[in-house]
């Protein structure tokens, strides 16, 4: 009976099989894709990779991805990525789905099926932003909203804004409007990295309490003989955290966007979801590690003298002794709950906020 079997197995076709495999595969993913519930118009996919080819034809630039397909699919389209994606360009519309009302019911921004990506990378179900949990939402929102709106917090921000403002234009002087730089030797002013750094060492300053130094990297890159009067170490590990920061936000694009089969099993995929992974975990133990030496600070600090006006130390100290203002109803919140909605700030609040500066 077993050689009998053996026999067979050594006879048979596996490309054939592997053939075969192929073909149910590829006629199932078509029978979902033209079968689907509520079809919109959008690019034609390919199996196991959806519209990645189209996203690469483009450069891997989807801007300019998104906008071919506004231009010939209208205001509203569906592309196939790691999952089906409804791509909304009236202003209405996104203006109901991103309203931060708690009656808000589009609260779910993420089926449950495409929540893969986001688990990997650490993300998922924390802060506000990818958090689909209404009462871990809710509570973390208070504490975000209750942090940004205080006087003090606007008065630090105020404060900061002009302060950095006032190192920027130091910056500029020095490269740009210095009477002893010939027109030859003249640099490019180019406003949109540079209020990108500006943005970045504001909203960390602001959120975090701790200075970024990503103005003085970029003028230490573009000055030939003066550099900066920071330290040049401190200085390397702020530019590091920001990037690994910056890196964040792409790699939840491309756990999103790319197929878990592909991030696991395909080598060029799988070498870019290793890195993002080693980049989510550098930034995990750097934000932690900010959050425990802030609390180190705010118990040696006695009780008698004021604390720094910062986000950070507004959430640790909310609802604690500390806390003029607590709701006694209330849990403080934990270095996990904490991470998440810093995170949250810290990658919202660089890129889009120096983006509508550029753009004004």
């Amino acid at each position: 009976m077993i050689s009998q079997l053996l026999k067979l197995f050594n006879n048979f076709d596996y490309l054939s099989l592997i053939g075969i495999i192929l073909t149910i595969y590829v006629a199932r993913y078509y029978y979902k894709y033209f079968t689907r519930v509520n079809p919109l118009p959008g690019p034609f996919p390919f199996p196991l990779v959806g519209n990645l080819p189209q996203v690469i034809w483009h450069s891997g630039n989807l801007k300019k991805f998104f906008e071919y397909n506004h231009k010939n699919y209208g205001d509203i389209f569906e592309v196939q990525l790691e999952s089906r994606l409804i791509i909304l360009n009236k202003s209405e519309d996104i203006e109901k789905i991103l309203s931060a009302s708690t009656k808000n019911p589009y609260i779910k921004r993420i089926a449950d099926s495409n929540t893969q990506g986001p688990q990997e990378l650490g993300v998922f179900g924390k802060g506000i932003i990818l958090n689909q949990d209404y009462q871990s939402w809710r509570y973390n929102r208070h504490f975000f909203t209750q942090a940004i709106l205080s006087p003090k917090f606007a008065q630090e921000a105020t404060h900061w804004t002009n302060e950095l403002f006032n190192e920027l234009e130091g910056y500029w002087d020095k490269l740009y409007l210095k009477k002893e730089t010939t027109n030859e030797n003249k640099k490019q002013l180019d406003f949109s990295t540079w209020f990108n750094q500006f943005t970045n060492d504001m909203i960390f300053k602001i959120l975090t309490g701790e200075r970024s130094y990503t103005m003085a990297g970029y003028f230490n890159t573009l000055s030939d003989n003066e550099k900066a009067e920071r330290p040049e170490a401190i200085i390397d590990e702020t530019v590091k955290l920001v990037d690994a920061i910056r890196k964040q936000v792409l790699g939840l694009l491309f756990f999103q966007f790319v197929s878990p089969f592909l991030r696991h099993y395909v080598p060029f995929f799988k070498g870019k979801s290793d890195e993002l992974l080693q980049n989510a975990k550098f930034l995990i133990q750097r934000m932690e590690s900010i959050i425990k030496k802030r609390r180190q600070e705010i118990e040696n600090t006695p009780l008698d003298k004021p604390l720094s006006n910062d986000m950070l130390t507004s959430v640790i100290i909310a609802n604690t002794t500390r806390d003029v203002n607590g709701n006694e109803t209330m849990r403080p919140m934990t270095d996990t709950e904490i991470r998440g909605i810093m995170l949250d700030g810290i990658s919202a609040g660089t890129d889009t906020v120096s983006t509508i500066y550029y753009n004004y």
